[in-house]
């Protein structure tokens, strides 16, 4: 994975983070700040997007150094068991908009994950 990615990974979940952080502390709340939030996760997510129809983020690549893959699988599952537990609860910050915005970027990775090709 090379840096430009992995940070845009980063990036990809700040809306997460944003959301998380207003629902743990509700007088932190402020509806222009999560929607700058997301406006910069989804400008990152157009970018892995890109990057994974250019064949230069795939599966392979991803799994390559699994030292680097393992770690960022753990903090996929733990940010999205978090966000699931306070939707539960009922206390996750425009959880419409944070789940809908998983659900899309998440569904658009694994499409072009799964038909990409690596070029050589």
């Amino acid at each position: 994975m090379t840096n430009r990615i992995f940070f845009s990974e980063l990036l990809q979940d700040i809306p997460l983070w944003t959301a998380l952080i207003m629902s743990v502390y509700p007088d932190l709340k402020n509806e222009y700040i999560f929607y700058v939030s997301l406006f910069v996760g989804i400008l990152s997510s157009l970018y892995i997007l890109y990057m994974m129809k250019k064949g230069e983020y795939t599966v392979e690549k991803l799994f390559d150094k699994p030292s680097e893959a393992f770690p960022f699988i753990i903090y996929s599952f733990s940010i999205l068991l978090f966000l699931l537990y306070l939707t539960v609860e009922g206390k996750l910050y425009m959880s419409g908009f944070v789940w809908g915005y998983v659900i899309l970027t998440a569904t658009g990775e694994l499409f072009l994950m799964g038909r990409t090709t690596p070029q050589e």
